[in-house]
């Protein structure tokens, strides 16, 4: 194919009905979605740091998504899943028995006990 999409990686083009990676704004077939140090295949929700062409900086932390290159074109951005352990969550289900709709001071209190962030405390 001489237009449309074309792998960061290997530089072929890539058909709508192929699953690919995407690092801001390079796509990757999912086996060209790899570390350039080590070579090693990288999966949804590991970190990457993205070099720009000229190799000069490393930007910031980014996570590799599995998408279909039609379906996702509005999607949202999430972020990587949080693991609960059973301790933080016995402390959580215990808390939200008590009061299931927790201030803002006890959803800090909670975040402080548990280690986890503010923002999975409220969710």
């Amino acid at each position: 194919r001489c237009f449309g999409t074309k792998c960061a990686g290997c530089a072929q083009g890539i058909s709508p009905s192929d699953l690919v990676r995407r690092a801001r704004s390079k796509v990757f077939h999912l086996n060209c979605f790899t570390c350039m140090m080590c070579n090693k295949q990288l999966s949804t929700g590991e970190e990457l740091y993205i070099i720009d062409e000229n190799n000069a900086n490393v930007s910031d932390k980014e996570t590799g998504s599995n998408e279909n290159d039609d379906q996702n074109l509005g999607a949202k951005r999430r972020g990587p899943r949080t693991t609960i352990k059973a301790k933080q969550l016995e402390t959580l289900k215990a808390a939200f028995a008590a009061t299931p709709k927790p201030t803002r001071h006890i959803r800090e209190q909670l975040a402080q006990e548990t280690g986890l962030n503010m923002r999975v405390i409220q969710v």
